[in-house]
């Protein structure tokens, strides 16, 4: 009976309620076996990786969007998108599971003047770029460019401007307000506002998109990203798919400590805060370093992603290849701090909105000791 009552009441809504309402989504997930630092149940007793079957989820997702015609060429726009986990699995932090935990917004667009949105909001390279990054993985796999591509994220309390299309150029601005303002240790207030500003230009296939993010004064927290510079270009047109990627990351991390005898002794690097790579190839290094550093040290990291792929009937095979360099701190190379990363992945179209997967990634650490790590996996991807 319940079930009547609620086809009637949808059925006398008025249509004009629902024309402008979008339902989408994709279900991604798939099988993975993965010999990584990430994969939280697959290390031995010295805490080297091992290797775990897995079904992971790969990022599938919900979302409602919709406008408003206001006159005048005017639009009311909105949109709500959650992260969906057909795993079971979640992650709070990262508002997987929450409602509207991916952009979420409300704004304004005008004709000719581009678009205005407030709410929860992507960097530019996690909407715009990523194109030296076409698989699907978890976040356990290295069988995509998930080191690449970990800054790539959404802002919260967030305003970005989009502008119009002008013969192939495009910019947009992101402003995340640090509504904190947090007390530094010298007694001031920090301001840790996010700024972003992206270019892009896109003709005939070819494409060239910049981003830069400042963290305003960051470092008076000990901690975090202070700037990032990404660069990508490349060509995707008439069944070629070629990408190539540079990046540049400069900010802070905290130290980890031991206390013997009160003796206090820097062991390490704490919270990478995603300004360097890998915890664990970062420790791995300092350990057989000598030397210490202490939080007021800039961090800078440099990467390079090259991308190759070519469509023939229903397959699009891809290969990636990564070279992440040896960390500078306080102006000093951290020998052996770097990594080198190939991911061969394979695409197979079933339809126009469904596709099955396959990759495998590997990683190999400069660092002494430390144990590389590989990632296979083999899923669905249906989007609606």
């Amino acid at each position: 009976m319940n079930k009547k009552l609620i086809a009637l009441a949808l059925a006398a809504l008025p249509a004009a309620a629902m024309a402008d309402v979008t339902i989408y989504g994709q279900i991604r997930g798939g099988y993975e076996y993965n010999k990584t630092y990430s994969s939280t149940l697959s290390k031995d007793a010295n805490g080297k990786p091992q290797g775990s079957s897995e079904i992971n989820d790969w990022t599938s997702r919900l979302g409602f969007k919709g406008s408003e015609d206001l006159g005048n060429g005017l639009k009311a726009i909105w949109q709500v998108e959650s992260r969906l986990k057909i795993d079971g699995s979640g992650d709070p932090t990262k508002q997987e599971g929450n409602l509207g935990g991916r952009d979420t917004f409300i704004g304004l667009a005008g004709d000719g003047w581009g678009q205005v949105r407030l709410g929860r909001l992507s960097n530019y390279p996690n909407l715009d770029m990523e194109q030296v990054d076409p698989g699907y993985y978890s976040d356990q796999s290295v069988g995509g460019l998930g080191m690449f591509t970990r800054l790539d994220t959404r802002v919260n309390n967030a305003i970005r401007y989009d502008s119009p299309n002008w013969y192939g150029f495009s910019y947009m601005v992101l402003w995340g307000v640090d509504e904190a303002r947090a007390q530094a240790s010298d007694g001031s207030r920090t301001n840790n506002q996010l700024i972003n500003i992206g270019l892009s230009y896109e003709n005939s296939g070819y494409f060239g998109k910049y981003s830069f993010v400042n963290m305003g004064d960051s470092n008076k927290v000990g901690s975090g990203l202070k700037d990032w510079h990404r660069l990508e270009a490349g060509y995707n047109a008439n069944n070629i798919y070629a990408a190539f990627g540079y990046q540049q990351v400069r900010g802070y991390l905290g130290q980890a400590t031991t206390t013997v005898g009160g003796v206090t002794t820097v062991t390490g690097f704490a919270d990478k805060g995603g300004v360097a790579y890998n915890l664990n190839a970062l420790n791995a290094a300092f350990a057989s370093n000598a030397g210490s550093f202490n939080a007021s040290q800039l961090v800078k990291t440099k990467e390079l992603a090259l991308t190759g792929g070519y469509t023939f009937g229903s397959f699009t095979p891809y290969l990636s290849y990564v070279k992440g360099y040896d960390v500078s701190i306080g102006g000093s190379t951290l020998s052996k701090s770097g990594y080198d990363q190939f991911v061969l992945g394979l695409d197979y179209a079933l339809s126009k909105r469904t596709d099955v997967y396959t990759s495998y990634g590997h990683v190999n650490w400069k660092a002494d000791n430390l144990t590389s790590e590989s990632s296979f996996g083999l899923g669905l991807i249906h989007r609606f």
